[in-house]
């Protein structure tokens, strides 16, 4: 099933609108792998369309890789900092396409080349006060479908849909779960499968990820979001884990070989993570735990899905309607020195949730509680 007409056009008007509310006379930069070119141009059209002034960055892949042959991947340059520094908006579209090659980097120079922007542009985006987004869109191509052994135009459809959903009912349904996330102290997931596991969590730490970032965003601390999005994300409480998750979907990791972990089964103890095994991809995920470094054995978040059109589109699992999600290892950027840190996605669909001993999920969906208290 390929897109529908003018999906470009429509993806654009969600993204400039709903998402980033770009304004007359806004400085946007939208910023391609040459792959992804076409939604860049859309994006530019929909700038104009809205008064606003363009401006359009072109990573050519070819160029890219003849500059990785001529100076090490480090050293790659990156987008001047003048061009943040002048915009009010900022757009990403992520490539190489041609990713298997980069095969072969070591942790830090593929985290480089992939992260795209380091800590210096970040700051200054952060003191401009940019709206960033990066558009998901364009990593769901051809190459990669094969790497991961899927089928493109559904999986590039699943996402198109996805990033289509208003930001607005992402919102009110995330911020209906925080709140009662952020009175409580401990969450217990189960599932038939044999998970039994429960976390402590830290009050008053979570946030409500809806694709989209205005003023209320910039006061939280967050300028940037990823379209398709819609997640609620909790820290938790370190070394408080304990039991066994199991999780019941594919995590996908396009740098690795195989790409794809089936079956993880963790198991925790005083917090830290003890025993692990994989019906699938154990080897992968034991290579980069070995050298993970500090903190690779804790649980950093738990995260629950509210985007409906996300089913089984790879990358995405987080952000499925009812996943319920053990993030494992550090959600930090790497320091300036020593190794890129650890994590791993973990997915849960059809959990039954308890939070501080009542029934708050049931299957992966939500226990409708009446306004006294008892079951509606």
């Amino acid at each position: 099933m390929t897109l529908p007409a003018h999906a470009e056009d429509r993806l654009a008007r969600s993204v400039l609108g709903p998402s980033l509310g770009v304004q007359p006379n806004e400085v946007v930069t939208i910023e391609s792998w040459s792959h992804a070119l076409p939604w860049a141009l859309a994006l530019v059209r929909e700038v104009r369309r809205r008064r606003a002034k363009p401006i359009l960055v072109v990573e050519d892949e070819e160029t890219f890789f003849e500059s990785l042959r001529l100076v090490r991947p480090n050293s790659v340059p990156q987008v001047p900092l003048s061009l943040v520094e002048a915009s009010d908006v900022y757009v990403y579209l992520p490539g190489p396409e041609s990713f298997p090659r980069l095969f072969g980097l070591n942790d830090r120079e593929l985290h480089r080349v992939v992260s795209r922007f380091d800590a210096q542009w970040w700051r200054a985006a952060r003191q401009r006060r940019v709206r960033f987004a990066r558009l998901a869109i364009a990593s769901a191509t051809s190459t990669a479908a094969d790497h991961f052994g899927i089928d493109v135009e559904g999986w590039s459809r699943e996402v198109w849909r996805a990033s289509l959903f208003p930001p607005g009912q992402l919102r009110r349904k995330g911020r209906h779960l925080l709140r009662r996330l952020a009175r409580a102290r401990r969450v217990r997931v189960r599932h038939p499968n044999g998970t039994d596991w429960a976390v402590e969590l830290r009050k008053g730490r979570g946030f409500v990820e809806d694709g989209r970032v205005d003023t209320e965003d910039h006061r939280s601390g967050h300028l940037a979001t990823q379209v398709p999005s819609g997640l609620v994300a909790v820290s938790l409480r370190s070394g408080t884990a304990e039991g066994v998750w199991e999780s019941n979907r594919q995590t996908y990791h396009r740098f690795q070989d195989p790409p794809t972990a089936v079956g993880a089964r963790f198991v925790f103890r005083d917090g830290r993570l003890k025993e692990y095994s994989f019906d699938r991809g154990g080897e992968a995920f034991a290579a980069t735990y070995a050298r993970g470094g500090r903190g690779r054995d804790r649980v950093t978040r738990l995260t629950f899905g509210l985007n409906p059109a996300i089913v089984r589109a790879p990358e995405f699992e987080e952000i499925a309607d009812g996943m319920v999600t053990l993030w494992l290892g550090s959600d930090r950027p790497p320091p300036e020195r020593g190794p890129v840190p650890f994590s791993f996605l973990s997915p849960l669909a059809g959990a039954d949730v308890e939070v501080d001993g009542e029934q708050w999920w049931v299957g992966g969906r939500p226990v409708r509680v009446a306004r006294r208290g008892g079951p509606s």
